[in-house]
């Protein structure tokens, strides 16, 4: 690449907090661009989407669990699930909007 090229692809990296290797990469790839804060953000909200989708696994399994032995589940148990997983949906939905690549 030539000299200024790589001016321009240097403070593109510079402005995004991340190194030269990524902006190239990403640049080539089609990723939007994201400050070192926004993928702080962005992992940060992965992860409590993890946790959140492991805890609603762990709840649906102890339901499943419960009327496999014909126990009585409350309706409200079901209905505070089915709840937080429209929650975790919404919210991966909101994340692929807002990080799509246009």
């Amino acid at each position: 690449m030539s000299d200024e090229e790589y001016v321009k692809i240097q403070g593109r990296a510079l402005a995004l907090g991340i190194s030269i290797p990524r902006a190239l990469i990403e640049a080539a790839s089609g990723v939007p661009p994201l400050t070192r804060r926004e993928r702080d953000i962005l992992y940060g909200e992965l992860n409590g989407l993890k946790l959140l989708l492991g805890n609603l696994t762990n709840n649906v399994n102890q339901i499943a669990r419960a009327l496999n032995s014909d126990a009585q589940v409350p309706d409200t148990q079901i209905r505070s699930v089915l709840q937080r997983a429209e929650v975790a949906a919404r919210r991966v939905e909101d994340l692929a909007e807002e990080f799509r690549v246009r």
